[in-house]
Order: structure tokens, then C-alpha cells, then sequence
């Protein structure tokens, strides 16, 4: 009797998140720089589990970046003899974009 009282602690309840709740964490944590857990509480969202959602967010951004760059073969090598080198400088945030740089490098 006393095991399955244990047993049944350590289970722990999977709350059900909206999409819209989702995207109201995704902004709150990427956008607007909220912690997860001050976005869970403000949310009324199990910490865990918004924990879980920002982890999986990240991992799509991340695996959806790479195979981006991966088909645009991100490095690319020319001569620069008679040429100016230009570095370019994009700040991305939850896929959006935030600010975008152009240097001129001689």
C-alpha cells in the first residue's frame, strides 16, 4: 500500500497548453526578454512544462537554421584581389529579425 502511494508522488500530471498560450510564451520569453518562469507564472503555465516548451522552440529554431545554411552553403571562398570584403551581421530572435549590420572591410 505505502509503494503505491510512493509510485503515484512521483508521477507528475501533464498540463495541456493552448497554441495560443504557446505563442503568448514564445513572445514573452524571446521578445520581450521575460524569464520562463516569471512567463509561466504571468501565463498561469506549470513551470515544467513551459521549461519543456521553450527547450523544444529552441531546438526547431536551431535545426530549422541549420538546415538553411546547410542548403545555402553558408561559406563561400573567392579571391580578393580586386574586391572589397563585406561582413554582414544579422540578429535573429525567435526567427524574427532584429537588427542588421553591413560592414566594409578593406
Amino acid at each position: 500500500m505505502s509503494e503505491n502511494i510512493i509510485q503515484n508522488e512521483r508521477i507528475r500530471q501533464y498540463q495541456k497548453v493552448h497554441q495560443l498560450q504557446k505563442e503568448q510564451l514564445q513572445k514573452l520569453v524571446f521578445q520581450k526578454s521575460y524569464s520562463i518562469k516569471s512567463a509561466s507564472i504571468l501565463l498561469d503555465i506549470n513551470y515544467a512544462t513551459a521549461k519543456s516548451i521553450i527547450a523544444k522552440i529552441r531546438k526547431s529554431k536551431i535545426r530549422k537554421n541549420y538546415l538553411i545554411n546547410k542548403k545555402l552553403r553558408q561559406s563561400h571562398f573567392k579571391k580578393i584581389e580586386y574586391s572589397k570584403s563585406q561582413l554582414e551581421i544579422k540578429s535573429l530572435v525567435s526567427g524574427l529579425l532584429i537588427s542588421e549590420c553591413i560592414y566594409q572591410l578593406q
